[in-house]
């Protein structure tokens, strides 16, 4: 018998974070927002990929690691397109990852970790809670 989720609680718990983070990194890279606030905009960002390299770096453990690398990559990505007035783009590229980690997080699954065989829920057992 498979189980059908591969997902673990520290996993769920990083794509959770990372969604939020993506949706509010989309918003401040909007063309209207960062041409009022670009300061603000670049420390949202800064603060991203800051909490990005915390979750790669292993200041959790249980699999937060893929999911940080893709909040550094989407954090650079977003003040990219801000900075060349492609704001709308930014947004849509945040919609996706926030999509994909609400998703993933809330039903347990993920396709990337099929694919890899790879199971999170036993990673940490102190954080081995549901979700």
């Amino acid at each position: 018998m498979t189980n059908t989720h591969n997902v673990g609680h520290v996993d769920a718990l990083a794509r959770r974070i990372v969604a939020w983070f993506a949706v509010l990194c989309g918003l401040v890279s909007i063309d209207y927002v960062f041409g009022a606030m670009p300061f603000i905009t670049w420390l949202f960002l800064a603060v991203a990929f800051v909490t990005g390299l915390f979750f790669l770096i292993g200041g959790l453990r249980g699999g937060t690691g893929i999911f940080g690398f893709v909040l550094m990559a989407l954090a650079c990505i977003d003040g990219w397109l801000a900075a060349s007035h492609y704001g709308q783009w930014a947004l849509v590229f945040s919609g996706i990852v926030a999509v994909d980690g609400f998703l993933t997080a809330y039903y347990g699954w993920s396709p990337i970790n099929a694919i890899m065989h790879k199971d999170t829920h036993d990673a940490d057992p102190e954080w081995a809670l549901g979700h």
